[in-house]
């Protein structure tokens, strides 16, 4: 027996009607084809009469060939046929997984995708899978489903029952993808706990009806998206304000250790130069001694060029950028004005200006320093100097 033969076979079925939970209908004018599909369907067949009411078997179906009959159809042999779709309801209230059905109130089969009534009756399903997954307890017995749900000092039991009116009132669409914003892993359970918090929040002014749900659900996942979006605000602005003050920590600690390095520098450099500066020979000046002095102190200033100096402008440059970095981060969050206001005027437009400030100081005071030691040693060595410098011009006079 095939689903098939006897859908069609119910299809042809005139005046038909319900009796003992048996399809009684009457074929009129029967066809060879129609004697060949009850005859595939003996099994499901209770009972078949003519005009008269004498009884035949499907053996002798030929001699009513182009009669008027009488059929009574046993429509329980196919678990996938359903009469009407409050049958299907009843039958598959919280799950349906059959690959192969009809539904002859409609004549609804699987290749119906766009059924409206039938896309209701799947998207229902998904909501009660959803509801039954994220229900603090759940009681489903042979009488039907009761789900639980919990908030603080308030409860939900609901009944999961529903028919045929609750589905074409139904708003329950696009289930799928409301539901897979649960199973992501950020703030995955507290998103559950909202929609739950909501979800006994809404019933604690209604009736405990399922219907209500389906009829209302729009104004159930606005409520949602409500709490979740003040809850993602509070989460962030929390983050991000726990943040700014570390990372405050973090750069003022890193400005304060470019102002010790400035400092110290600012300090210990000038002592240096001079300290070369009285090594120099003024009473009896040695040239070699003076001379080599000179060069220690050029190679220092190209040190403290090169390398500190350097290092200096990239700490501070560095931390300029972060602050950068941050002030984007945080540009659109109004409750952070004091934050941003404080890190342009006091981090960036004061304390860190300062410092550039110092070391542009600093280089200013090493040039004047060595440019003076220059000046000082060529003083004391001038008149050895000129007649070097004198000599040297008429060798190279002659030698052209």
């Amino acid at each position: 027996m095939e689903l098939k033969d006897f859908i069609k076979i119910r299809q042809d079925l005139k005046n038909e009607r319900l009796e003992d939970f048996h399809i009684v209908g009457d074929i009129i004018n029967l066809s060879k084809e129609q004697i060949s599909l009850l005859q595939n369907l003996e099994e499901s067949i209770y009972e078949i009469k003519d005009k008269a009411g004498k009884i035949y078997g499907c053996e002798q179906l030929d001699q009513l060939l182009y009669n008027d009959i009488s059929v009574e159809l046993a429509s329980g042999e196919f678990p996938n046929y359903f009469e009407s779709f409050s049958e299907l309801i009843e039958k598959h209230p919280y799950s349906f997984d059959l690959s192969d059905f009809y539904i002859h109130q409609g004549n609804i089969t699987k290749y119906e995708d766009d059924h409206a009534l039938m896309n209701s009756y799947r998207n229902v399903l998904e909501l009660i899978a959803f509801l039954k997954k994220i229900a603090d307890n759940k009681n489903e017995t042979a009488s039907g489903l009761e789900l639980y749900f919990h908030k603080i000092g308030e409860s939900l039991i609901l009944p999961i029952s529903y028919t045929v009116k609750d589905l074409n009132k139904s708003t329950v669409e696009d289930v799928q993808n409301f539901i897979k914003q649960f199973s992501n892993e950020l703030h995955s359970e507290d998103r559950k706990k909202l929609f739950v918090n909501d979800l006994v929040d809404f019933y604690s002014r209604k009736r405990r009806d399922f219907s209500i749900i389906l009829e209302e659900f729009k104004q159930i996942k606005d409520n949602y998206f409500h709490s979740l979006d003040a809850y993602l605000e509070g989460f962030s602005f929390d983050k991000i304000k726990t943040s700014s003050v570390i990372y405050f920590q973090e750069i003022s600690d890193k400005i304060h250790d470019a102002i010790r390095k400035v400092s110290s520098y600012l300090f210990a450099i000038p002592v240096s130069f001079l300290f070369l500066a009285s090594r120099l020979d003024f009473e009896a000046p040695s040239l070699a001694k003076n001379f080599m002095l000179l060069v220690l102190g050029y190679l220092f200033f190209i040190l403290l060029r090169k390398i500190f100096f350097k290092n200096i402008k990239e700490s501070l440059d560095s931390i300029d950028k972060e602050i950068v970095r941050f002030q984007a981060k945080i540009e659109n969050v109004s409750e952070l004005n004091e934050i941003k206001n404080e890190l342009e005027k006091d981090i960036k437009g004061e304390l860190l200006s300062n410092q550039y400030e110092k070391l542009k100081l600093l280089k200013r005071i090493t040039c004047s320093i060595i440019v003076a030691l220059t000046v000082v040693v060529f003083y004391i060595h001038w008149s050895v100097l000129e007649k070097s410098i004198i000599s040297l011009c008429e060798t190279i006079i002659i030698f052209f």
